[in-house]
């Protein structure tokens, strides 16, 4: 092979294996891998994608094992390995390789390579960690990036500093309906329902259009607040726009409408939703137990036994556990009994259950205040 035929053929690879990266594809990276190993190919000209590649398939050991053969690394393949860590879990890891970045001097940190680093100073809750990068951001003059600052202000309101966040908000010269979003769910989390409700009205003021993630935001505020005015315009806005058949979307309208007390719409709602997704199902069981309905719980149960797949059967037997933990004693006519038959009728074990769990023994513990109170009942009409 000459070597004009040569660069062909590495341009060829390059191009092959740059378009296999976005696919996310194991198999695939594997094989073109060890194609450029067979072939006599392998060079640092294909480092930088396989490393892209693996990073994206979640190979964050075989990633790093290629960054590190590296004899030369820039920012990109940094941000590339950052980027994975953060996303994968590895908050630590990806923080140990920033400040890796930054022991050497190798590159400066840019716009792409904070929002994961504060996201990872976010996820394992090192709040002085993630105010120090704060600093830098000022420091290398980004701080006013559109994604650095939601990506700051998303940090600061899971460390609870609403103020600090909102001053980050109110600094901001253009905002995004990421933005919006994270300033609503993050006062609701911290216990500011009102001040979520009026970001979300200021929104919508503003002019920015919101998104199927602001209406699930915004619908357990109006569930909490029971402003359920508020909660139907949203519906009929989700209706308009065609989001009301999305399943995070139904399942934050039963929700909203059972908080609201309102169960009956909570049933519109459910009837138009597809059977086999688990979500709607644990939502409109929560909304019969909140509103006292344990009688319709446990007839929901049924239909869910013989319309819902295997995956949410158990999902709802666990969801169904907790309530009978809290309504089992009320339920009357043998409604009862035929719940737990059905949930000790389930052979397989539970997945992701330790031996002991709570929610398990206080069925358990149902039962035997149950028949605790049949065999009181019995002495008395005895006596």
């Amino acid at each position: 092979m000459n070597g004009r035929s040569l660069k062909k053929t590495k341009s060829l690879f390059t191009k092959l294996l740059e378009q296999c990266t976005p696919t996310k594809s194991l198999k695939k990276t594997k094989q073109f891998h060890a194609l450029t190993v067979t072939s006599g190919l392998q060079s640092t000209n294909f480092q930088f994608p396989l490393v892209t590649a693996n990073a994206q398939c979640g190979r964050t050991s075989y990633a790093r094992k290629l960054f590190e053969e590296m004899p030369e690394r820039n920012l990109f393949f940094y941000n590339t390995l950052i980027k994975m860590y953060s996303r994968n879990g590895s908050s630590y890891d990806a923080l140990n390789l920033f400040v890796e970045m930054l022991r050497f001097e190798v590159c400066r940190p840019d716009n792409y390579t904070y929002p994961f680093v504060i996201k990872a100073c976010s996820d394992v809750g090192l709040r002085k960690l993630g105010v120090a990068f704060h600093g830098r951001t000022l420091v290398d003059g980004i701080d006013m990036d559109g994604i650095v600052q939601n990506c700051l202000i998303a940090m600061y309101m899971s460390f609870g500093e609403v103020e600090v966040a909102r001053k980050v908000f109110d600094a901001m010269r253009d905002r995004n309906v990421v933005t919006w979003n994270t300033m609503i769910s993050g006062y609701f989390r911290n216990g500011y329902a009102r001040q979520a409700l009026t970001v979300f009205d200021w929104m919508v003021k503003s002019g920015q259009e919101p998104d199927c993630a602001s209406v699930v935001s915004v619908l357990p505020v109006c569930g909490y607040l029971k402003e359920v005015d508020n909660g139907r315009c949203l519906h009929g806005w989700t209706i308009r726009q065609k989001l009301e058949c999305e399943v995070v979307v139904e399942t934050a309208l039963i929700d909203m409408y059972a908080k609201c007390n309102r169960v009956e719409l909570s049933f519109r709602v459910f009837a138009r939703t597809s059977k086999k997704k688990t979500v709607p199902w644990n939502a409109i069981l929560s909304g019969c137990v909140h509103n006292g309905l344990t009688r319709e719980a446990v007839e929901l149960f049924k239909q869910m036994q013989m319309a819902a797949d295997g995956n949410a059967s158990i999902s709802l037997k666990l969801r169904l556990c907790y309530c009978c933990c809290l309504n089992y004693i009320g339920i009357a006519d043998g409604q009862g009994d035929w719940f737990v038959i059905a949930v000790l009728q389930h052979k397989e074990p539970f997945p992701s259950i330790p031996r002991g769990n709570v929610w398990m023994m206080g069925v358990f513990q149902a039962i035997q205040v149950l028949e605790g109170k049949q065999t009181d009942e019995n002495n008395g009409h005895a006596m």
